[in-house]
């Protein structure tokens, strides 16, 4: 029980502190890392495999409130993009998991879920029923998720300025 106190506690300082310095996904990053760290220098991190149900559960919640009157009956305007985004998406990930695969070494469910463009807390923790590797997928989201937000911005800017000229 104490290992789950301290693991508990330095992930909510992490998550503080995520937070507290505007890291993307600050509170999730923030508690990663810190918890990493811990794990890795002290050995004592630990959460019971039946909090992955509870955090499943939360996430499906939290998603789940996005979801309002008004957005059902905006659905009919999306339904285009929405088959285009879902055919290209899914057929661009299992193309990039598969070189994934075979390039890096990784195995193939880890390579899948890491290339995924689900969120890195969705795709970590549906990964880990599934038996990947989910500090890698972890891991690899990350890296995914802070190149988008620190590079796209600037991609989209150049490309706007390009297309309005």
């Amino acid at each position: 029980m104490e290992k789950i106190i301290y693991t508990l506690a330095v992930a909510a300082i992490g998550g503080y502190i995520g937070i507290k310095i505007k890291m993307p996904a600050g509170a999730l990053i923030g508690a990663m890392i810190a918890v990493a760290v811990f794990n890795i220098q002290t050995g004592k991190g630990d959460v019971p495999s039946q909090f992955r149900v509870i955090a499943q559960v939360a996430v499906g919640a939290m998603i789940g409130l996005n979801f309002t009157m008004d957005t059902v009956t905006g659905l009919k305007n999306l339904v285009v993009p929405a088959l285009v985004l879902v055919i290209g998406l899914t057929a661009f990930s299992l193309f990039l998991g598969f070189i994934l695969s075979k390039v890096t070494g990784l195995d193939l469910v880890t390579a899948l879920f890491s290339s995924a463009p689900g969120g890195l807390t969705d795709m970590t923790l549906i990964s880990d029923a599934y038996g990947a590797d989910t500090p890698k997928v972890a891991l690899l989201h990350l890296v995914r998720l802070l190149t988008v937000i620190s590079v796209l911005p600037l991609v989209i800017g150049w490309f706007t300025r390009l297309l309005v000229k």
